[in-house]
C-alpha cells in the first residue's frame, strides 16, 4: 500500500471515531450525522528490523520476553515474525498449538486460523492467502506480518529508510485496551515520597487499598508505568503476558510492600497485614539457591531468570528482610517464623553480594547489572546491555554495604576495593550535551564535547577484560566509543551517569567516620 493511500485509509477509521461522515465543526444544523458506532480506540503497532521488541503508540515492549527474537526480513519487504505477545497486548486472543500447528488470532471482529506449513488461512471462515507460510520456531509461530496484519483489518506500510513495518488497527474499546488512571498527588513514582502524616490519612489508607487490588496471587505486583495514580483502582485487565508477572524490576513488589508496611502502623488495617505477609512470603521463596533474586519470578524467561542486580533489585529486597529481622516499628507485627526466615535470607543474601563483586587483574572492582543464575558469571541483560561492570548498580550495591552495621573485614574490603574502583574508573574531561536537531527522528541528538571544567562521570558499563568504558546497540555488537551506538539508543538509554559522585565525596567519608575505618 502506497504512503498515500496508507494516510488516507487510516484517517478515514479515525473519523470513523467519532461515528461522523465528515467534519461537524463547520456543517449546518441539519446535516445528515451517521448512526452513533461503538466506542473505538486508534492502536499503531511498529516493528524495527534488528531490534527485538515491538511498539505501541511509541511504548516499546519485548517481542518475545527475555528471548532477544528480532523480526526477520526477507527479500526486501517481507517480515517474519511471532505474534504471541503483540495480539494480546492490542487486547485480542492468540493461541498456538505446537502439536497439530494450529495458529488462531482474534483482533476485534476478526478471526485468523492458519496452519504451520500452509499460505492458505481463513478469517471469519472466508479464505485468504497470506504472503508465505506460517512457520514453527522453538514453539512459536512465525506468521508473514503485514498480510496477517491486513487480515485483522490492520493499515500496514512499510517504512524501507528505517526498516520499519507499522500497522494501524482501529479496534472496539474495552477494559484490556483501556488506558491506566495517569498523575494526581499519589503516583507510582511517588508512592514513598509522601510526606509522613499521608500514611496515616483517609488517602493513605486509599492508596494501600489499591495496592492490594492489584498484587498478584503470588504475593508480588507486576509493574507500573511511573505516571499512574494510585488513589484509583488499577485496570489490571490491560495488563497481558508479562507485564502482568510479579517483578523487583523498577522497585516494583519492594516499593508496595514498604507503602503498606507504613499505611499499616498507623491503620493497622488487616487487609494490609494480610497483602505484606503474602509478598514478604513471596520474596523469601524467590530467593534462588545461590541467594540472589531474579528480575522476574515465578517462571523467569530468558535474561530475566539472570540474577540481578539491576535498578538495586536486590539491595531494595535485603533493606526490607533486614528491617523485618531487626523488627523495625513498622515490620514488628511480623511473627517469628517469619522474622527468622527474613534473618537465613538476609545472610544468605549479603554472602552473594561478597561473592559477586568482579576481579580484573586480581583486583576487586564493582558489580555486574545481572549474572548468570547458576554459575554466577556476569551475564548480558537485554540485548545492549552486555556482561560487564556496571558504574550505576556498583553505586547502591556500596551503599548497601555501608549500611550493614558492624562491619565484619570482609565487607570493609569490598567496600573499599569498590570506592578504590570508581576512583580509577572516573572520567574526566568530558560532558554529555544534547544538540536540538528537528531532522532527527527524536527531535534531538547527544553527543560528547572536551570540557576541562566537567565533572566527573562514570560509563554505565565497563568491559570485564579491559576495564574500559563499553558501549553497543540493539545489535548487541562491543563498541568502545559512544558515537558509534545507534541513534535510538544514544538518545534512548544513559550511557553514562554521575550517581558515584555522592558516594564517594559524601557517603564514603561518613562511612569511614561512623565506622572509625581509616581509608586507604
Amino acid at each position: 500500500m502506497s504512503r498515500g493511500i496508507w494516510l488516507v485509509s487510516l484517517v478515514s477509521a479515525v473519523m470513523g471515531l467519532a461515528g461522523l461522515t465528515g467534519c461537524s465543526s463547520f456543517a449546518s444544523n441539519t446535516m445528515a450525522v451517521a448512526p452513533a458506532r461503538s466506542p473505538q480506540v486508534l492502536k499503531t503497532v511498529a516493528l524495527i528490523m534488528g531490534e527485538p521488541n515491538f511498539s505501541v503508540d511509541g511504548a516499546y515492549q519485548e517481542l518475545e520476553e527475555g528471548q532477544y527474537t528480532q523480526p526477520e526480513l526477507r527479500n526486501g519487504s517481507l517480515v517474519m515474525a511471532p505474534l504471541g505477545d503483540i495480539v494480546p497486548y492490542l487486547g485480542g486472543q492468540y493461541s498456538f498449538t505446537v502439536s497439530d500447528g494450529r495458529l488462531r488470532l482474534s483482533l476485534g471482529d476478526k478471526t485468523l486460523v492458519a496452519s504451520v506449513g500452509q499460505r492458505k488461512a481463513t478469517v471469519n471462515d472466508e479464505p485468504v492467502v497470506l504472503d508465505a507460510a506460517v512457520e514453527e520456531r522453538s514453539g512459536s509461530a512465525w506468521v508473514p506480518v503485514s498480510s496477517v496484519w491486513e487480515a485483522l483489518g490492520g493499515f500496514v506500510k512499510w517504512d524501507k529508510a528505517r526498516q520499519r513495518l507499522t500497522g494501524a488497527f482501529v479496534l472496539p474499546a474495552g477494559a484490556k485496551l483501556a488506558d491506566f488512571a495517569r498523575g494526581g498527588p499519589v503516583t507510582e513514582e511517588t508512592l514513598l515520597a509522601q510526606k509522613a502524616e499521608f500514611y496515616g490519612s483517609a488517602d493513605g489508607v486509599r492508596m494501600a487499598d489499591v495496592i492490594v487490588g492489584y498484587q498478584n496471587a503470588d504475593g508480588g505486583w507486576p509493574k507500573l508505568e511511573k505516571t499512574v495514580s494510585l488513589l484509583t483502582p488499577v485496570n489490571k485487565e490491560a495488563m497481558t503476558g508479562f507485564r502482568s508477572k510479579s517483578t523487583i524490576d523498577n522497585d516494583s513488589t519492594t516499593k508496595q510492600l514498604v507503602a503498606l508496611a507504613k499505611v499499616h502502623a498507623v491503620s493497622g488495617k488487616s487487609s494490609h497485614k494480610a497483602s505484606f505477609l503474602r509478598c514478604l512470603d513471596y520474596l523469601l521463596a524467590a530467593q534462588h539457591a545461590s541467594g540472589g533474586w531474579q528480575q522476574f519470578w515465578p517462571q523467569p524467561q530468558g535474561y530475566k531468570a539472570r540474577i540481578t542486580f539491576n535498578d538495586d533489585a536486590i539491595a531494595n529486597v535485603l533493606e526490607i528482610l533486614r528491617d523485618v529481622a531487626n523488627r523495625e516499628p513498622e515490620m514488628a507485627f511480623v511473627d517469628a517464623a517469619r522474622v527468622e526466615k527474613a534473618r537465613n535470607a538476609y545472610e544468605k543474601g549479603l554472602k552473594l553480594i561478597l561473592a559477586s563483586q568482579i576481579r580484573i587483574d586480581g583486583k576487586k572492582t564493582g558489580w555486574a547489572a545481572q549474572y548468570d543464575e547458576v554459575t554466577l558469571k556476569p551475564a548480558m541483560g537485554r540485548a545492549f546491555e552486555l556482561p560487564s561492570v556496571s558504574g550505576d548498580e556498583s553505586v547502591n550495591v556500596l551503599r548497601f554495604l555501608m549500611s550493614v552495621p558492624s562491619p565484619q573485614p570482609e565487607v570493609v574490603d569490598a567496600i573499599q576495593s569498590g570506592v578504590a574502583w570508581f576512583e580509577a574508573a572516573k572520567v574526566s574531561g568530558m560532558r554529555l550535551v544534547q544538540v536540538n536537531d528537528k531532522t532527527l527522528e527524536f527531535g534531538f541528538d547527544r553527543r560528547v564535547l572536551a570540557d576541562a571544567s566537567a565533572p566527573p562521570v562514570w560509563a554505565r558499563f565497563y568491559d570485564l577484560e579491559t576495564g574500559r568504558p563499553l558501549f553497543t546497540s540493539r545489535d548487541g555488537v562491543k563498541k568502545t566509543i559512544y558515537a558509534d551506538v545507534s541513534y535510538e539508543r544514544r538518545v534512548k538509554y544513559n550511557w553514562y551517569t554521575s550517581a558515584a559522585l555522592e558516594l564517594l565525596t559524601k557517603d564514603y567519608p561518613a562511612w569511614l567516620a561512623r565506622n572509625k575505618v581509616d581509608g586507604r
